[in-house]
């Protein structure tokens, strides 16, 4: 892997087996990410777009299974200086490792954000608990960088905003 690559897939394969038969949602895709570079991911409803991101992740749902492939995603330490390559295709699923890069490093926006948002905790509560989750700071920090972010996502009063519920916001809104 070279080191300007952030993410490498190579012919990656996430099947699901069912009694009828296996679907191959994902079967052999190959694409790289640059460092700094967006990526847009185009296809049709159904062609296997979620079923990727979500293999990359570690996230698909059973009967799914990535059965095949490399997910080369190069973790860059926090001096900026070295960075390993993990295999995020070999990781445990539900082990430290997968969690702690899935929300800390790699993350997904799932398009509809009303099954994806609890409608029982506040927006605040929720992106609260996301960086509790992955950094060493007080909640009250944790608090100001979730308002950071709602500001820096163009979330009206982002003060505000943050003890709102999800039925409390637009569709935009709560896309952000």
């Amino acid at each position: 892997m070279q080191d300007s690559n952030l993410l490498e897939v190579r012919n990656l394969k996430t099947h699901f087996m069912l009694e009828q038969g296996t679907v191959r949602a994902v079967d052999g895709v190959d694409f790289t990410v640059k460092k700094g570079q967006t990526v847009g991911l185009v296809g049709e409803s159904g062609c296997g777009k979620s079923v990727m991101a979500r293999s990359i992740l570690r996230i698909v749902p059973h009967p799914g299974e990535v059965v095949d492939g490399e997910i080369l995603f190069n973790r860059e330490r926090r001096n900026g200086v070295s960075s390993d390559i993990v295999d995020m295709a070999k990781l445990d699923p539900t082990g430290t490792e997968a969690r702690t890069i899935r929300g800390g490093e790699i993350s997904m926006v799932f398009q509809e954000p009303m099954t994806s948002l609890s409608p029982v905790h506040t927006i605040g509560n929720q992106i609260t608990e996301a960086i509790l989750l992955h950094q060493n700071v007080s909640r009250q920090e944790a608090r100001e960088q979730a308002i950071d972010v709602l500001t820096k996502v163009n979330m009206p009063q982002p003060s505000r905003t943050i003890d709102r519920y999800p039925h409390q916001l637009s569709g935009g809104m709560r896309q952000r």
